[in-house]
């Protein structure tokens, strides 16, 4: 069988045409490298037994539901696209619950589980009406003398490609649907503003189910011939030795608390002793290190900073719009707090109370326009109309400033990050900035809270270092005042052993507050999800 001419196929075949022996990817869990021919050979294979499977010659946007990791997720994925159907990945670390709530609402014609998740696949097959079957694809990535598979004119770019669910923070997950189209301008605009290639080598630690990992991680480096090799978790232990091992990786995405747990592992483990040398010289040889899908405490970058001579790169992107906004590569365009400027092809406007903002340093709306933006809220056209303006723009939900650069400042989500109390609005992420910036804090997650006489109280949910005197609220409070205006100082407290988040690092806000302060809910609802 054919395999359709999609932008990423024709580029993989270029990469394979150009040398046979390119490397693709490099499953880190099966120790085998995989070459673009035998990714193009393997998913043509599987297509085949897709649409063999279905009685089908072609899956005509019919969704595709798997549970997979490493190479076998690629191959899963790019099956389902030639074969012209909806990929929909389903997250490994989700209980059985969450996948089938999923898979009922994606509605797919076949769930494929990898033989790894077996264990779960008698509750899938039992809690679900759709047909599960395990992914056989072993014999197939053992074939020492692959070919590159015919190719076919394409189906419309317009066709959906896939669906990625919201995080649900106030009503169940959404299925957000991106066309191949979309996937392909999101691609392609990082391609240029990171300027990926062939010499590229992304060592990838994150979640298949996010936007990140498959368009930053995948997607843009498949499509620019970038070797991706794959782990199926993040640990601080394998990365420090894989950077110590210089010129093995040049590039490194990861969310804010990964890079936590990088300094902390550096501290602990390697400052101070024989590998020190290397492992600072590893990570310092990398040629881009990027954070993103939540945001970047200061005090987290300056330690980054501080072992790797690197300046992280920060962005900013949503499930429904890939990324928008980046820093530039040139390291005096990496403004602290800044998430930088409009990626290529992105339209990003500002407005307040329905009028664009066009002056400097103004609270406004961020609202997205391009290529780039999702098509629709899977079977929900109330809830994906609602999220346009009248003239087409998406509104993400997040507040921003912009300098006289045109630099973009994230305030934080309308809903739960920006507190107003006692007339004054307060920015939550600042808050938070301020606070890790005490050597005693580690983890702080800022909310309002509903109050008659403030309209909202700012608190504070924190976690304090290991070994470290927790502070008592008047000392905190006395503390931030030398660098906060006291409106904007916590007035509440609540002390943790640990805070929940979520596989992208990201927090909960809502939760945190129907836990520990049931009795007063933020008055707004979060109604819009990142990625």
């Amino acid at each position: 069988m054919p395999v359709p001419e999609l932008p990423i196929f024709v580029a993989a075949q270029q990469h394979a045409q150009n040398d046979p022996q390119r490397v693709a990817v490099v499953d880190s869990v099966k120790q085998q490298s995989f070459t673009f021919t035998q990714l193009l050979e393997d998913a043509a294979a599987l297509r085949k037994g897709i649409l063999e499977q279905l009685g089908l010659s072609d899956l005509n946007e019919r969704r595709i539901a798997f549970l997979a990791t490493g190479y076998d997720y690629v191959v899963t994925q790019w099956a389902t696209w030639a074969a012209g159907g909806i990929a929909v990945p389903l997250c490994t670390s989700h209980p059985v619950p969450e996948l089938l709530y999923v898979i009922e609402d994606s509605d797919p014609s076949l769930v494929i589980i990898h033989p790894a998740f077996e264990q779960i696949a008698p509750a899938l097959r039992k809690g679900c009406s759709a047909n599960v079957i395990f992914l056989g694809l072993d014999p197939l990535s053992r074939n020492d003398n692959p070919s590159l598979p015919s190719f076919s004119p394409s189906f419309p770019f317009n066709r959906r490609a896939l669906m990625i669910y919201t995080s649900g923070t106030t009503s169940r997950p959404k299925g957000c649907v991106t066309t191949h189209e979309n996937i392909t301008v999101q691609a392609t605009s990082l391609i240029k503003a990171w300027k990926y290639s062939a010499s590229d080598y992304l060592i990838h630690v994150l979640p298949l189910h996010h936007i990140h990992g498959i368009v930053n991680g995948l997607v843009a480096s498949l499509l620019s011939g970038t070797t991706v090799e794959m782990r199926p978790k993040f640990d601080p232990a394998e990365i420090w030795s894989r950077w110590q091992d210089r010129g093995s990786s040049t590039m490194f995405f990861a969310v804010p608390t990964i890079y936590s747990r990088l300094n902390d592992y550096f501290d602990a483990n390697i400052r101070g002793t024989d590998k020190e040398n290397a492992a600072r010289a590893g990570v310092q040889a990398l040629r881009l290190i990027v954070s993103g899908s939540a945001a970047l405490p200061t005090p987290i970058k300056a330690k980054f900073s501080e072992i790797s001579s690197q300046i992280l790169l920060e962005r900013y992107g949503m499930t429904e719009i890939g990324m928008a906004l980046s820093c530039g590569l040139e390291v005096e365009k990496r403004i602290d707090g800044s998430v930088g400027w409009p990626l290529p092809g992105v339209e990003v406007r500002l407005t307040k109370d329905g009028r664009v903002i066009e002056e400097d340093d103004e609270e406004g709306m961020i609202e997205i326009k391009g290529g780039n933006v999702f098509i629709e809220y899977w079977r929900r056209p109330e809830a994906t109309s609602s999220e346009f303006t009248s003239d087409g723009w998406f509104k993400t939900g997040d507040v921003a400033k912009r300098d006289t650069t045109g630099a973009y400042y994230i305030q934080g989500r309308a809903s739960v990050d920006i507190i107003k109390s006692g007339g004054y609005k307060v920015s939550a992420l600042e808050v938070e900035r301020k606070m890790l910036a005490l050597d005693s804090i580690q983890e702080v997650a800022v909310v309002g809270l509903a109050d008659q006489e403030w309209g909202q109280r700012v608190a504070a949910v924190v976690k304090f270092r290991e070994g470290s005197a927790p502070l008592e609220l008047p000392a905190l409070r006395a503390e931030l005042k030398h660098d906060m205006a006291a409106y904007k100082v916590p007035t509440m407290l609540k002390v943790v052993n640990s805070i929940e988040r979520n596989a992208m690092g990201k927090i909960n806000k809502k939760i945190l507050v129907q836990k520990y302060w049931p009795e007063k809910l933020p008055e707004t609802p979060n109604t819009t999800s990142h990625e």
